[in-house]
């Protein structure tokens, strides 16, 4: 018998979508979806994968009436699985849903305990106004200014334009009831909308569009200097600013602000050896823990404990919750992936003889 006869899955044929590394992004493609169904399918909750969740939400849940939401770091060095399972996380927290009907709980396996609290989070979240999360990398490439890369991560979570000034005035469309006639006078222009907002201060067919939503205005050339004007992307984002934005963005029609979960990313990738990056981390991260009624998780990552380097240590404190990832779950990964797909009979003579 050869050895390739001894698994379910042909280990020459079989590929892995992900070609082994984990990013934490929205799901926007084809391809990405297919990625993340074959994640959720091989996903292996045990050892500090299914502590790591079970300790997630119990925090969660236990702050959830509070004033505050205690924020959680995974550490880790590099290819130990936390982008991989802060990826997990956010498509088991809102159950995501395929086009078939399989959802993110039903192909996974979980462990009883983290299946339970899942339930309870889904429970909660009626009663706080449904779920939803939003993932992304904040790594090195996501400028100096935070609160718009951690804002455009939140925007794309709800189909909104990542740039600040293109997902400010879709908001101001749809809160003042103009969005759908903008948009069908720019598809009625064989046009684009999302092609269209990338030209927002130049577009002819948004301002044009704009003019017959709002018949304050007197040109399309007064929509369109109104719009220049009014929407712009600026330099400081206050506290105030930013709050007020995540609740428009967050909060449904029955008024009420979603149990959410923010992932966020190679957080000390982002901070690097920059003192200034490692203060705004800081704030956003008390921001997002007082400010929003404690329905929102922060999640971040990096590779070290947050006591390894003087610039994480200044973040320390607001990262009570901390869940770091050792080589152990990887070798414990690898051999249930390896019996998995394993035939049956080979997979018990295995066990047998590790028991011995």
């Amino acid at each position: 018998m050869k050895n390739r006869e001894l698994y379910v899955k042909d280990p020459g044929t079989m590929r892995l979508l992900n070609n082994g590394v984990a990013e934490v992004s929205e799901v926007d493609s084809e391809l990405l979806l297919k990625t993340l169904r074959f994640e959720l399918e091989t996903f292996v909750c045990k050892g500090e994968y299914q502590r790591g969740l079970v300790r997630v939400l119990e925090s969660f849940l236990a702050n959830l009436r509070q004033p505050e939401q205690p924020p959680v770091w995974f550490s880790g060095f590099f290819g130990c699985g936390k982008s991989h399972l802060v990826k997990m996380l956010r498509y088991l927290w809102i159950n995501y849903q395929f086009l078939d009907g399989a959802t993110a709980r039903g192909l996974a396996s979980l462990s009883n305990d983290v299946a339970d609290l899942l339930t309870e989070l889904s429970t909660r979240g009626k009663q706080f106004g449904g779920l939803h999360a939003a993932s992304g990398k904040l790594g090195a490439g996501a400028g100096d200014n935070i609160r718009l890369a951690a804002l455009s991560i939140i925007f794309a979570s709800v189909d909104l334009p990542r740039d600040y000034a293109q997902a400010g005035f879709v908001i101001w469309l749809k809160q003042n009831g103009f969005y759908e006639t903008v948009r069908s006078h720019v598809e009625a222009a064989g046009k684009n909308m999302e092609h269209e907002l990338r030209h927002l201060y130049v577009s002819p067919h948004i301002a044009e569009g704009l003019l017959a939503a709002d018949g304050s205005y007197k040109s399309a050339a007064d929509a369109r200097a109104a719009i220049r004007d009014q929407f712009r992307t600026p330099d400081i984002i206050e506290d105030d600013d930013f709050e007020a934005i995540v609740r428009d963005v967050l909060i449904g029609s029955d008024g009420k602000l979603p149990c959410t979960l923010l992932a966020f990313d190679e957080i000390q990738q982002y901070i690097g050896d920059e003192s200034d990056r490692s203060r705004q981390v800081y704030e956003i991260a008390e921001l997002i823990e007082k400010h929003l009624d404690g329905r929102v998780l922060l999640v971040g990552t990096g590779q070290s404990a947050l006591h390894d380097t003087p610039l994480l240590q200044k973040i320390a404190g607001r990262f009570p919750v901390r869940i770091h990832l050792s080589d152990t779950d990887v070798e414990t990964v690898t051999r249930e992936m390896i019996l998995l797909n394993m035939t049956a009979p080979h997979r018990l003579k295995i066990s047998r003889g590790e028991r011995r």
